[in-house]
């Protein structure tokens, strides 16, 4: 992939919709909603409920009518499509390998730990280095079940004696390699000599669902360590700070770039075909009792005034919004005059509903761009590295349905 151009792409993709995507639609309605193309918010509203649910998390658009939407999406699809990572073969696993480990988890490491096998078979390295490890279950598949040796990072040490203990409980398979657990804050080490003898010019650098700023100061380290590779997956960057985080490369620098808010970095980090038509429902009803409290809030204040309310129990939104709207105004400390009946009409009323309808719809229309954001900060990511003379490549590996984010970058020295 030519970086530089996927990056150009992206930008000027994105920018005619920087309104939409870069601001919550709550932070300052209505005047959020002015953004929207009414005639998509339109064509949406003709969907059903589970039309709506294939478009939001699927991106199916073979129920919509407006011609303008539908090449939007087709544009999105096309600019997000990456290849997928290839390995000749996942291994079969004796039942006690992922004792405690969860679908989505083991998923992860079957293929992770198919794809570093192969790299080992034609460059081999003289270890891998499981960053944020924790109890090490992806690790010790290495080290155990592929004979490559590993050492997995932490800063909980906790974690680590678990995995040790985990690490010894069965039985060994004939060609295990071995497994070191190493305390370490990786983030905050000042012993150069103990970086140097875990970060190595023959090792492979691993993070799997880096949060936040993790994944650049993985990066970071690959460089200056000069480590024979990288594979990195990123995560969270809600958590990164949109200043200091994003646009890294030289060349974001120095061509047009994007500047990201919070709120685009939280767009980034969503989840994306995960969802089934429950979960979709449970959401509808979310947003629904959110936004029409934030109505509420609005009219209380006198005017826009977007304030953060924490989430609820899920079967706090299938009861009444009453009681809902109460208990948040209370844990607020909001003075009101509002009865529980009236808390009920205002949010049963026509205006109202037909308010947060036209909010939800805008809602999913930005969500659609949440992958292309991604792809914006992943790409700047690997446009540093070849900025620092490293090869460089960006796939997908694991099933999205399973693990949203799926995406990897894939370093090696030239």
């Amino acid at each position: 992939m030519n970086y530089k151009e996927h990056f150009n792409r992206l930008t000027e993709f994105l920018t005619p919709y920087e309104p939409l995507w870069n601001r919550e639609i709550l932070e300052n309605y209505p005047e959020t909603m002015t953004v929207y193309r009414q005639s998509w918010l339109d064509d949406l509203a003709k969907l059903s409920k589970e039309e709506l649910w294939k478009f939001d998390c699927f991106g199916q658009t073979d129920k919509l009518e407006n011609t303008s939407l539908i090449k939007m999406m087709e544009s999105l699809k096309e600019l997000t499509k990456l290849d997928f990572f290839t390995y000749s073969k996942e291994r079969e696993f004796p039942d006690w390998a992922f004792r405690k480990v969860k679908e989505k988890k083991r998923h992860e490491i079957t293929l992770i730990t198919a794809f570093i096998n192969d790299l080992e078979k034609k460059s081999p390295h003289s270890h891998t280095i499981d960053i944020g490890g924790g109890v090490g279950h992806l690790a010790r598949v290495l080290a155990h079940y592929y004979g490559i040796r590993t050492k997995s990072i932490d800063i909980n040490k906790e974690f680590q004696e678990i995995g040790e203990k985990r690490s010894k409980a069965f039985p060994l398979p004939d060609g295990a390699s071995d497994l070191e657990f190493i305390h370490m804050n990786f983030l905050g080490e000042s012993d150069a000599k103990k970086m140097k003898s875990v970060f190595t010019g023959d090792s492979l650098t691993l993070g799997l669902h880096t949060c936040g700023t993790l994944a650049n100061s993985i990066i970071e380290t690959h460089i200056r360590m000069r480590t024979k590779s990288l594979l990195n997956f990123g995560c969270c960057y809600l958590k990164m700070n949109p200043d200091d985080d994003t646009n890294l490369s030289s060349y974001s620098k120095e061509n047009k770039n994007l500047d990201l808010s919070r709120w685009a970095l939280t767009l980034a980090s969503r989840g994306y075909t995960s969802m089934d038509f429950k979960q979709y429902l449970l959401k509808e009803r979310v947003k629904s009792f959110r936004y029409s409290l934030q109505l509420l809030l609005n009219e209380i204040h006198g005017g826009p005034n977007f304030i953060s309310v924490g989430d609820s129990h899920s079967r706090e939104y299938w009861g009444e919004f009453s009681d809902y709207a109460a208990k948040k105004l209370s844990a607020l400390d909001i003075n009101h005059t509002y009865q529980l009946e009236e808390l009920q009409n205002f949010y049963e009323s026509t205006e109202t509903q037909g308010k947060v309808k036209e909010m939800y719809l805008g809602n999913i229309l930005r969500w659609q761009f949440g992958r292309a954001l991604e792809h914006y900060i992943l790409t700047d990511r690997c446009l540093v590295l070849e900025e620092a003379g490293f090869k460089v490549q960006m796939k997908e590996l694991f099933n999205e349905s399973l693990s949203p984010r799926n995406i990897g970058i894939f370093s090696t020295l030239s």
